[in-house]
């Protein structure tokens, strides 16, 4: 059994280290406190799954939560604060410990694997712990890496589960019992829609057409799924029949590239997502580049550009409105100079399954190489607060500041360097600000500098910044957006819902100018990110100039970009000292 190494990020854990059944071979064990309260607001990392966790959470009946893996499972008796691993003997080792549902009226549980002639199921009466019988249940194979747990409907009219087909182009099979998982029908979707070359795109994505769906039962009867793609949307279609029959696939309101996204309910009706809400640089036209002919023709990865970022969402009324988009971890790689070279797979923050915890609190399990991978809770009302600002006192811990290199290495990756830095701050001491500049570099994919920044998402809703020009520089682009995109993505302006453009000189026209080398606050108002113009105010004061509203967003603003604005070299460019934003 390979070691085992927990990071515990929080003051409370008492560690011990203690001899594994290996002589060589030594772990650390988390000694957990029992019956201890979630004192956690923020997302705060508890643990580390062992292997990629979009599959292996369960909390079993007397309060014990469980993370499976293949050859054991991490198990915590704290609503997960601290975190023991125990190994499978050889006889629970073959019957398949993941994914695990359990009916919670009849205490059914299911577990679902998949290849060779078909797909099956064990089944246990006894509950999670208790003795399975495995039968096969379709002769459709689905991927049996990506499979999710089954999902007992809230309603008792059927218990579902969900995976894609291994043959392109891939399709989502839907399983369907009735009678608590002893018979089953099966019916496969037609395929989603194929990315397709048009701008700014000059070569083509990986084809996933939809799969790696997730699964929850509106109030109304209906049943929602939604799947991973390869276009800017995650696709929904939606069952009236308990899942008997699926309309057509549609774009949903969320945004997210080739990334898993997980819906979770809670038991006061309320839905949470969990997506990566980003959006990848501009294909580029891989006819010259150094990889198959396969990765050329889309049919697999060429290389990732959006999955830094995991996000979550709240929805208080069956999805029909979302609080929140909030950044629940970044990438603490997302830096790193030999990022590809890291990878032993992919090197993501996205995938993730989650679970309810007692006081208010959410388990997210999520990333996918061991260097990432974490156990996160966070209280549900972090999504409900409504402004955040940042002065840099944690350095760049909250922004995306990256540019690439070119050429992909490892395994669908570039490797990095840094892009705008943190400088002392020219007029106070013990200080500091973002430095934005672009250098002329062909080294990189793009070279312009840029920073990204995440808040609590607004259709109504304000921003305030306070920048300097640099006498001399090439001025400064600041967009508002509902996702996030890459710190140098080149076409940025064109997704945005607003964007001001300030030449070096700080001339915006209509007698309004920004004077190089003086700190001025910026505020950005809007009443509607569906269609109003924002309104532009320059150290408190309104000034005639309505930024027009470029795209609409329903889910309202959650992001601000910065960047160069300059084609040309431009090494002062300028300075951010503070950014606030939110809900007005």
């Amino acid at each position: 059994m390979k070691s085992i190494l927990y990071l515990i990020l929080t003051s409370v854990f008492v560690i011990g280290i203690s001899a594994q059944t290996k002589p060589d071979q030594m772990s650390i064990e988390i000694i957990p406190k029992q019956k201890q309260k979630i004192n956690i607001f923020k997302p705060t990392i508890v643990g580390v799954p062992t292997v990629n966790p979009h599959n292996g959470l369960f909390k079993c009946s007397d309060g014990e939560i469980r993370h499976y893996a293949d050859d054991g499972f991490l198990y915590s008796k704290n609503n997960g604060l601290t975190w023991l691993f125990k190994s499978f003997s050889d006889d629970e080792s073959l019957t398949g410990r993941r994914p695990l549902a359990v009916n919670p009226k009849t205490g059914t549980a299911l577990r679902m694997v998949s290849g060779g002639s078909g797909t099956s199921i064990y089944r246990s009466v006894g509950g999670s712990d208790g003795s399975y019988y495995r039968k096969k249940i379709s002769d459709v194979i689905i991927s049996n890496v990506m499979i999710r747990p089954a999902y007992f409907l809230p309603s008792g009219k059927a218990v579902l589960f969900a995976g894609q087909t291994t043959q392109r182009p891939y399709q989502i099979a839907i399983f369907r019992s009735v009678d608590d998982g002893i018979t089953w029908t099966t019916t496969v979707l037609p395929h989603g829609p194929a990315f397709e070359v048009t701008p700014p795109h000059l070569g083509t994505r990986w084809q996933n057409w939809c799969l790696e769906p997730t699964i929850v039962e509106l109030n109304d009867g209906r049943v929602w799924l939604l799947a991973r793609t390869s276009q800017d949307e995650h696709y929904e279609c939606f069952s009236n029949d308990a899942g008997v029959t699926w309309s057509e696939w549609q774009p949903s309101r969320f945004y997210g590239t080739l990334t898993m996204p997980t819906l979770l309910r809670l038991e006061d009706g309320r839905i949470v997502l969990f997506w990566s809400n980003s959006t990848p640089l501009p294909e580029i036209d891989l006819a010259n580049a150094s990889v198959s002919e396969s990765v050329k023709e889309g049919l697999f990865e060429d290389v990732f550009t959006n999955r830094d970022v995991y996000h979550a969402a709240i929805s208080e009324d069956d999805g029909n409105t979302w609080i929140g988009f909030r950044e629940v971890r970044l990438n603490p790689y997302r830096n790193a100079s030999n990022y590809g070279d890291m990878a032993t797979a992919d090197f993501s923050v996205h995938q993730g399954q989650a679970l309810e915890l007692p006081d208010n609190k959410i388990l997210v399990a999520h990333g996918q190489d061991e260097k990432i991978r974490a156990l996160v809770i966070f209280d549900v009302d972090w999504l409900y607060e409504t402004r955040r600002k940042s002065s840099f006192e944690n350095d760049l811990d909250d922004w995306s500041t990256f540019k690439y290199i070119k050429g992909i290495v490892g395994h669908c990756t570039y490797n990095r360097v840094d892009g705008a830095k943190l400088i002392s701050h020219p007029d106070k001491s013990n200080a500091q600000v973002l430095q934005i500049q672009h250098s002329i570099d062909n080294n990189l994919v793009f070279d312009k500098d840029g920073a990204v920044w995440n808040f609590p998402a607004a259709i109504d809703g304000i921003f305030t910044t306070r920048i300097k020009l640099i006498p001399g520089g090439g001025g400064a682009q600041i967009c508002l957006i509902d996702r996030w995109f890459n710190p140098t993505d080149p076409v940025v302006a064109d997704y945005a819902m607003y964007v001001l453009k300030i030449p070096g000189d700080g001339n915006l026209g209509n007698n309004i100018t920004l004077t190089p080398g003086q700190w001025y606050d910026l505020t950005f108002s809007w009443n509607n990110s569906q269609s109003s113009d924002c309104k532009l105010s320059i150290d408190g004061t309104l000034v005639d100039l309505k930024l027009p509203n470029i795209r609409p967003s329903i889910n309202g603003i959650s992001y601000v970009h910065f960047q160069a604005l300059s084609e040309n070299e431009d090494l002062k460019g300028f300075l951010i000292e503070s950014v606030e934003g939110g809900k007005k």
